[in-house]
């Protein structure tokens, strides 16, 4: 494509990111500011902020929204970093099926996660019955700060472990051979050698971990509110759909938990910049051999966890679903919430056909125009091209429930013209805002391996920049535009908080139908909508590997 199509392109996509994503923004930092702003007056400047600052209660949330993140990102390299060195640094057998214990509560929506340990720990649920009692220590503490923590790091620690095994198994052991050669205890070569070369997937996946925990809504909203622990996202939502409405104090939190979340962002590359990078060339090495009891205990880690993070929570929701009725210690069986779930005309089975449709238009759409807005940033040259590459990593750094709230105000403004909100076009759009930074980073991983001679050859053959984006570009994208459009339908067909906050009335998705008739007692129908929202995605993604070899 000629340098002149491209400076269009970088225009086009600018264009987009500034009224998707930074307009939403602006309205919500000016709206948290000036509250009257939408009514068109500036009275009353920064009064919401002096609110935040002035209430003991919401100082106490900030402090304990920033240090439950810092928590879960604490606690899932404990359990995460462990699991990535043994698997790029030892000999084992059945790696695979090791790895797909890790990306098994990766696919759980953390929300969902947390419902179903409600299930197993709360009064009269699993494990009194199948136990006859549970110790009531283990009760309060699972209802407390860390029993919170510990369900969103059981949900976060596969990041970690993915992000570890990739960079230890790109890097060779030379310097660990080394320092063992000149005597270096194991300790010694671990804290000296390993730990800075892990240093950015641990700093990298750690920032990923804590952005997901501030920018959660599910497991604050359904277990935080249980263990009495007040967290930004459930209060931002409660302010913005409880009566009386207070959207002065909903954006100004909104705009303190972004400046939070970019706070982290920043300072995760300011220390990764003070360590520097490490770049070496990756060559044969050989693995380390574990004894015996080194093998068992490796296997016996990974057990445990996949126990926790994933057969237990499974369980708990796969016989709630089923669940009848008690009798004794073990539940009567019934179909019968699955056959309500696809009874066609109800509810439940709108809902799921509403995630379906949304789904598949939001994937589409992130994959075209993330494709295209990548092309712009990669082949871009000049201000406009790093303008652009700033602005299109902010869906993937703001809190979703920010974003949320920012939609809320933009597209609910006197001067907009457009009749969208309350539609379920509203929640395509923040679909596409909040997700489409996932098919940029795929689109612009495959298109920094793109021989540009193709295309100047098209050119030279008399090719236009369309036919030379249809024949040339996409079809080297394929792989990757397919991974981003799986990738995109799984989350979309999870997501909860832009869902019950950009919903019209009547209308459900499965996300919103789960956690509403979850919170309204009805918990077999909502855990059988996420037993098949969980195989749905699940058949999805094994379709896509099922495929891959083949394209």
């Amino acid at each position: 494509m000629s340098p002149g199509a491209i400076r269009w392109l970088l225009w086009l996509a600018l264009l987009f990111i500034v009224a998707a994503t930074g307009y939403p923004l602006v309205i919500l930092f000016a709206q948290s500011i000036f509250p009257e702003l939408l009514g068109g007056s500036l009275d009353g400047a920064f009064s919401a902020w002096r609110r935040i600052f002035e209430t003991p209660d919401l100082v106490a949330m900030l402090r304990n929204t920033v240090a439950w993140a810092a928590a879960v990102t604490v606690a899932s390299w404990i359990f995460g970093i462990p699991c990535g060195y043994w698997l790029a640094r030892t000999r084992l057998k059945g790696k695979l099926w090791l790895r797909l214990s890790l990306l098994a509560p990766i696919m759980t929506p953390p929300y969902i996660m947390a419902l179903a340990y409600i299930l197993i720990m709360q009064e009269g649920g699993f494990a009194v019955r199948l136990f006859e009692g549970m110790p009531q220590g283990l009760r309060f503490w699972f209802f407390s700060f860390w029993g919170v923590t510990t369900v969103m790091a059981l949900a976060s620690f596969g990041y970690v472990a993915l992000a570890v095994e990739a960079t230890l198994g790109s890097i060779p052991r030379r310097l660990e051979l080394a320092a063992d050669m000149v005597g270096a205890r194991r300790w010694q070569t671990l804290r000296s050698v390993v730990l800075p070369l892990m240093l950015p997937a641990i700093l990298n996946s750690g920032l990923l971990v804590m952005l997901e925990a501030l920018s959660n809504f599910g497991v604050p909203a359904v277990l935080g509110t249980r263990a009495n622990l007040p967290l930004l996202p459930a209060e931002i939502f409660f302010l913005v759909t409880s009566w009386p409405i207070d959207l002065a104090l909903a954006t100004s939190l909104s705009s303190l938990l972004c400046l939070v979340a970019l706070i982290s962002l920043y300072g995760s590359r300011w220390l990764a910049a003070r360590r520097g990078e490490m770049k070496l060339r990756s060559g044969g090495a050989g693995l380390i051999e574990p004894t015996r009891w080194g093998r068992i205990g490796i296997h016996a880690w990974f057990v445990t966890l996949f126990f926790f993070s994933t057969l237990l929570p499974y369980a708990a929701m796969v016989l709630t679903s089923l669940a009848d009725g008690w009798r004794g210690r073990w539940p009567t069986l019934t179909l019968d919430h699955y056959i309500e779930l696809f009874a066609p005309g109800s509810r439940s089975f709108d809902a799921l056909m509403t995630s379906l449709g949304l789904s598949v238009g939001a994937a589409t759409i992130c994959i075209v125009v993330g494709a295209l807005i990548a092309y712009a940033t990669v082949f871009g040259q000049g201000v406009l091209r790093h303008l652009l590459e700033g602005l299109a990593t902010l869906p993937r750094v703001v809190p979703k429930i920010v974003i949320a709230v920012g939609l809320i105000l933009a597209w609910n403004a006197p001067w907009v013209g457009l009749n969208i909100y309350n539609t379920v076009w509203m929640l395509l759009l923040a679909y596409v805002v909040i997700y489409i930074t996932d098919a940029l980073n795929y689109s612009n991983a495959a298109l920094r391996n793109l021989n540009r001679n193709l295309e100047h050859a098209a050119e030279v053959a008399g090719a236009g920049p369309l036919r030379v984006l249809w024949s040339v570009v996409l079809p080297h994208l394929k792989p990757a535009l397919l991974a981003a459009w799986v990738t995109t339908f799984i989350v979309c067909m999870r997501e909860l908080v832009a869902s019950i906050l950009l919903l019209p009335p009547g209308v459900d998705t499965t996300a919103t139908f789960i956690f509403n008739q979850f919170e309204q007692g009805d918990v077999s129908e909502a855990m059988a909508m996420a037993t098949v929202t969980i195989l749905l995605s699940t058949v999805v993604l094994v379709v896509f590997q099922w495929r891959r070899p083949r394209d």
